[in-house]
């Protein structure tokens, strides 16, 4: 196998439906350079690992599946397969993502290639909707964002201009070199597993670290599925993933001397989403760890304080929530 300049990440667990997509928008991929799909598969259960396989079969000299007999979690396959990957640069689409530019590798190759001061560059991208067949094209111009010109920390503590959204894992490609850097800088935040998103922080300390171009153009395409590991229907998860979130920012918060609104920001919104998930879990213990942390609640969180403790407070409150939410609109990040 060639010596490859780019090396392609792909991690992949349970996207059978999705994941032929991914790799063919890969191999359409046309370049002056050679260029590597290193996919991690995590012994899916519905045939992806099949699918991987017989790809690498067929396309031997560019794909390497990394995997193994026995699930070894998100975190363990994310840290093996980029431990695998060997270009200069590495671009990502996980296997529920696709790119849908053929010339996505060469522009931003190019970039970084003419561009030493720049360490990592991303695009805009498509959004599509399964269930409802609907395509919401160059997403970020459709949101009317106007991206950092070149974002720092605090554009992704404050969510700044859609700077969260924005910089997104399937448009994103960046040296290696610093990849590797930024993460075993700090194995408690990129390595551990303890918080629930790995891309977020990895943007953030990257931003202190080199520049970053935007790509005014759509060149892969994110899906918008039922679950995935930002995005559930069930309530706890997404409460838990919530909290974490909050408990990243917090620990950046404290590792960069952020103080100030920042902080309050993210501890109201830590004490919000862990009161909500102790109701919902019915959880004593939970709740009364907010209640230190917080010295005061509003009318509705007393009411999901004590439903936390009480049987005949919750259900009540989760009757005349229910009774609200007949009348609520539902909106959505991705529309």
């Amino acid at each position: 196998m060639t010596e490859p300049l780019v090396s392609a990440k792909m991690i992949t667990y349970n996207h059978a439906p999705y994941i032929v997509q991914a790799i063919e928008g890969v191999l359409q991929q046309k370049t002056n350079f050679p260029f590597e799909l290193v996919i991690g598969e995590d012994c899916s259960t519905d045939g992806t690992r099949a699918i991987v396989l017989e790809y690498q079969r067929k396309y031997s000299d560019i794909i390497r599946v990394i995997t193994s007999d026995n699930n070894v979690g998100a975190y363990e396959n994310i840290r093996r397969t980029s431990k695998a990957c060997r270009g200069r640069y590495v671009a990502f689409c996980d296997g529920d993502d696709f790119w849908h530019d053929p010339s996505k590798l060469q522009k931003q190759t190019d970039y970084l290639e003419t561009h030493p001061e720049c360490g990592l560059v991303y695009s805009s991208y498509d959004v599509y909707h399964p269930k409802s067949n609907k395509t919401i094209k160059d997403f970020i111009r459709y949101r009317n964002w106007e991206m950092p010109k070149n974002p720092c920390l605090l554009d992704f503590i404050e969510g700044k201009s859609g700077i969260g959204l924005g910089v997104l894992t399937c448009t994103v490609m960046l040296r290696r070199h610093l990849y590797e850097e930024v993460k075993t800088s700090d194995p408690y935040l990129h390595l551990s597993g303890h918080f629930r998103m790995g891309d977020t922080q990895l943007w953030a300390e990257l931003s202190t670290k080199t520049q970053f171009h935007y790509i005014a153009e759509s060149l892969a395409t994110h899906i918008i599925t039922e679950e995935s590991a930002t995005r559930s229907k069930d309530v706890k998860k997404r409460l838990q993933f919530s909290i974490s979130r909050a408990e990243m920012i917090l620990y950046l918060c404290n590792k960069y001397n952020l103080t100030g609104s920042y902080r309050k920001r993210y501890e109201n919104d830590w004490s919000n989403y862990s009161l909500r998930l102790a109701f919902h879990l019915r959880d004593k213990e939970l709740a009364n760890k907010v209640r230190i942390r917080k010295k005061s609640f509003t009318g509705k969180e007393w009411f999901r304080y004590f439903g936390a403790k009480y049987l005949v407070i919750h259900y009540t409150y989760r009757t005349v929530a229910f009774l609200f939410s007949l009348f609520r609109k539902k909106n959505s990040q991705w529309l």
